[in-house]
């Protein structure tokens, strides 16, 4: 994408457009994660029911801040790499829609130095929602033409020029205990 392109689409996003975009792990579906409407329309589209809760996917743990009920002592875990993607479920605050949380007291967020993450956090100056492109039970898409095919009526844009990573979901831990929820192995 273009710097151009790049600054459309991050604007695009901040009025709640919902994409579909390669990401640190898998591709994925996204939107900004303060617009309910947005959130509804990507649960819609996977059939998903709200009361799972979504993952935050961000550049930088500063833009997750305010989702989190955790002190910064307790959060280092979250910024030493890892030598594969972990998602974090982290005590969410009073701040945290349930939109993104679901049914759970916590909120799931991983950080991420993916080169389309970097750009639109930082434009957006906030995480992004992220949550694999497929609809409830079937298998995600693992590349921009299936995205197309599959979701791409449903989509505002579908984001290419990036690299996805290993197309295996990501590590999933409780940051107070540590213990694994789900492994990427």
């Amino acid at each position: 994408m273009s710097p151009w392109a790049l600054n459309r689409f991050s604007h695009e996003v901040s009025r709640g457009a919902v994409f579909g975009y390669p990401t640190d792990t898998i591709w994925g579906f996204g939107c900004h994660p303060l617009i309910a409407a947005s959130v509804a329309r990507i649960l819609q589209i996977k059939q998903r029911s709200p009361d799972k809760g979504l993952i935050l996917l961000s550049s930088r743990l500063e833009y997750c801040a305010a989702y989190l009920d955790a002190e910064p002592e307790q959060l280092k875990p979250i910024c030493v790499p890892a030598d594969r993607p972990t998602t974090w479920l982290v005590p969410a605050s009073a701040f945290c829609p349930p939109w993104i949380r679901g049914n759970f007291p916590s909120v799931a967020i991983r950080i991420t130095d993916h080169p389309l993450m970097q750009i639109l956090c930082d434009r957006l100056e906030s995480p992004i929602v992220s949550t694999s492109a497929n609809r409830a039970g079937r298998s995600p898409v693992r590349n921009a033409l299936q995205m197309r095919k599959q979701f791409g009526q449903e989509l505002d844009h579908i984001v290419t020029g990036f690299a996805a990573g290993s197309g295996q979901p990501s590590e999933i831990k409780f940051l107070d205990t540590g213990i694994t929820v789900r492994s990427s192995r």
